[in-house]
């Protein structure tokens, strides 16, 4: 176990000209360390004053505090006695929270939505063990519209006996309500003001200790609600049955001690939402004037003009501009992904078919499956580790009702510097499971172009097509495309399949006493591989280094188990396990898939 050391215990003895200055300099830090690695930009420079704020006005020793995804946590991981410098890079920090990096990680993450259902679990464990201590849930980039958020505050609304639970929300640009009218911005100011809030906590306390007064001042409490409401809307939170207090100033310190005093004297009685508003990039003027979220997960030496490469994401979205132009019945989805798929320019110039549903990935292929159901050609683009959630979707919706959705699978494979919680390696054995499912992974643009047509030919179900973050081959060749792409067919007694970029150098380097061939179908029909007679090779290699075992490495095997095979089969893909973050090459020699090494046992054996 971490011992707890080196915590900035301090932050209540410093001026507020003093924590001004950290803010500054921890925000230097955030820059520094994101120009070097990389990493998410401007959600962490919002969030400084909240996260100082924070750790200022509870003891992180015992109260728990639980960043939704984590990865606005860059401040917190300082002020808990990490340093930054190595974040994201190979035995350097976790990108976002991790138990087994410190004590004052509560849970590892890194998709969003789930803080408040796990914190509403650990306050509930702590009713049960009678611990007084706060849970803080803190939320924010639009998390709170996540299907599971909206699950976990339904249940705390009715669950009032849940006590010293503090939802914070931090709002750096959603809208949740709106208060018009000089009268209602006047209740406003007066409601977040720290007279008022220590007036009425003084005059409850005191009126409650005589049964006349106390219902004097119930009465009262309720004019004053009645007021409210005429002057004020309600807030979803509100409506729903959940204290509310808000919208405070998330990066002002006066504003913040005010919120968070008053949060924990409210949630003594039942659970309470706290509405702080950010601004995202607050102190790097570029990243603050970002409204597309440029700056929200940024490369390495983001702040140099580079010219865009080839990359299978600018292939897909040439593939599809002129189908999506030609054909009016084709829509696209995407759960918040625009960008991060390099969806821009079809969803500026098809408005009115491309559909972004926020972190609301079920959703989005529920959606998908309605335009399907009335005839329309649904297109869904989706990251590897999102699809993740989709999984009773894509089996009751898409499957059992025998729709055709295409699934666009980004950042499948290893997805390095964001770690477990982000690796694509996990999709083609969920998929595998399902009926009607087809999968396939581009090498080149070619290979995309064969399976753009395969798609067309299918008849029904999820067809999926995953891109690796690996650039495309370039390279011409005069290979026939098929669901097995041989690049070199001689009778060989030994075969070796490859799995897309990968796959294809590792065939490359190889000589040709092998006979070999990329995999474009990972879960090819068993009459597939019988038109290859597989089976009758004497020693077979899959080298897939974008999936575990249990995707096309199970799927051939289970295959050769039918046929009896009686030759050896060895595979190399990654075992059943979470992969750490990190560079790239560390990972795949680490787990024994890099190119070299694979080399080196199919020559050995």
């Amino acid at each position: 176990m971490i011992k707890k050391e080196n915590v900035y215990h301090s932050l209540d003895k410093l001026s507020k000209s003093e924590l001004t200055v950290l803010a500054s300099d921890i925000r230097a830090d955030i820059l520094s360390v994101c120009l070097k690695n990389g990493g998410h930009l401007s959600s962490n420079l919002g969030v400084v004053e909240l996260t100082l704020s924070l750790v200022k006005n509870f003891n992180i020793e015992k109260d728990d505090i639980l960043f939704d995804v984590g990865h606005q946590s860059y401040t917190y991981k300082i002020l808990t006695g990490r340093n930054i410098k190595d974040i994201r890079k190979t035995d350097g920090l976790a990108p976002f929270n991790l138990r087994e990096e410190s004590p004052y990680d509560i849970y590892s993450n890194g998709h969003a939505g789930d803080s408040i259902s796990t914190a509403t679990g650990i306050a509930n464990a702590k009713l049960l063990n009678k611990d007084d201590s706060y849970t803080i849930a803190f939320i924010g980039d639009a998390s709170i519209e996540n299907g599971l958020s909206y699950e976990a505050l339904d249940y705390i609304a009715s669950h009032n006996e849940i006590k010293n639970l503090i939802i914070i929300l931090n709002d750096n640009g959603m809208c949740i309500s709106k208060n018009n009218g000089p009268i209602s911005k006047r209740f406003s100011h007066l409601r977040n003001s720290r007279f008022y809030f220590r007036t009425s906590n003084k005059l409850g306390k005191n009126m409650s200790k005589h049964k006349l007064t106390w219902k004097l001042f119930l009465k009262l409490r309720a004019i004053k609600d009645h007021l409210k409401r005429a002057v004020i809307a309600q807030t979803p939170f509100e409506a729903m049955g959940i204290k509310y207090i808000g919208p405070y100033d998330g990066n002002d310190f006066d504003s913040l001690d005010l919120a968070l005093e008053k949060a924990k004297v409210l949630a003594n009685k039942g659970p309470v939402l706290v509405h702080i508003l950010t601004k995202k990039g607050y102190g790097y003027p570029s990243a603050m004037k970002d409204e597309v979220g440029d700056f929200h997960g940024v490369s390495k030496k983001f702040d140099n003009e580079k010219e865009k490469e080839t990359s299978f994401t600018l292939l897909k979205q040439s593939l599809l501009f002129k189908p999506m132009k030609e054909n009016e019945n084709i829509v696209l989805f995407t759960p918040a992904m625009e960008k991060g798929s390099g969806l821009e320019t079809l969803f500026k110039t098809f408005p009115t078919r491309c559909f972004d549903t926020g972190i609301a990935e079920e959703h989005a292929l529920v959606l998908a499956s309605g335009f399907a159901l009335k005839g329309y050609h649904a297109i869904v683009d989706i990251y590897s580790t999102f699809l993740q959630r989709c999984y009773d979707e894509i089996i009751e919706n898409i499957s059992r009702n025998n729709l055709k959705v295409l699934l666009l699978v980004e950042r499948s494979g290893l997805s390095p510097e964001d770690g477990s919680s982000h690796h694509g390696i996990y999709d083609v054995a969920m998929i595998k499971s399902i009926p009607y499912s087809k999968v396939y992974m581009p090498f080149d643009a070619n290979s995309l172009f064969y399976i753009k047509d395969e798609y067309i030919k299918a008849d029904k179900g999820p067809f999926s097509v995953r891109f690796p973050k690996d650039k495309p081959i370039l390279e011409k060749n005069e290979l026939v495309y098929e669901d097995l792409t041989f690049l070199n067919k001689k009778a060989s007694k030994k075969l070796v399949l490859g799995v897309s970029v990968l796959g294809y150098e590792l065939l490359q380097k190889l000589d040709d006493s092998y006979d070999k061939a990329i995999l474009l179908n990972l879960l090819p029909k068993d009459e597939t591989l019988e038109q290859y007679h597989i089976e009758e090779y004497e020693e077979i290699y899959l080298y897939d280094p974008y999936s575990t075992y249990l995707g096309s490495a199970s799927h051939l095997s289970s295959y050769l188990f039918k046929k009896k095979y009686q030759g050896k089969y060895h595979y190399f893909s990654f075992d059943n396990d979470f992969v750490t973050f990190g560079q790239k090459a560390d990972l795949l020699e680490r787990n024994k898939l890099d190119i070299e090494s694979v080399y080196m046992m199919i020559n050995e054996d």
